[in-house]
């Protein structure tokens, strides 16, 4: 009885986690109705990690500059190399083989399950916690003014 007196006077709703049904239904309909909030929560978590890692932003550019010469070149398009000729099916296998190492060293791992992890608590957390429209038992209503 104290702490439930104690919860509603600091203006806290202390029946959040009596009902798992209840959390179940705000988190449903807030996911739906923030998802693009959520998403930009995690895009900018993204582009955070990328720029405070060098080492990663400088992975991910020379990646991305090698996969994208390698998809640029023309068909049947070889590379002579010390007397080997090399398709762009072996450039693209050369290609991976020194961009996961790359990335691994990098920390690309690490980061891509922080963002997981730190999205998915700020989602849950605040999905879990907003209440939904009618849910306090006040309708919203429109006021028009002449």
């Amino acid at each position: 009885a104290v702490a439930s007196q104690s919860s509603r006077s600091s203006g806290i709703n202390a029946e959040y986690g009596d009902n798992i049904a209840v959390i179940s239904r705000r988190v449903t309909h807030n996911v739906t109705y923030y998802y693009t909030n959520y998403a930009f929560i995690s895009a900018l978590l993204i582009v955070y990690c990328i720029i405070s890692s060098p080492l990663l932003l400088l992975a991910i550019v020379v990646s991305g500059t090698a996969c994208y010469l390698i998809s640029t070149q023309k068909e049947g398009k070889t590379l002579q190399i010390g007397g080997h000729t090399f398709t762009p099916k072996d450039q693209a296998m050369v290609c991976a083989c020194i961009s996961l190492p790359l990335l691994f060293f990098a920390s690309a791992g690490t980061v891509i399950f922080w963002v997981i992890g730190l999205t998915c608590s700020v989602v849950g957390v605040h999905a879990s916690m907003m209440q939904l429209p009618n849910e306090d038992g006040t309708e919203f209503e429109m006021n028009e003014s002449v």
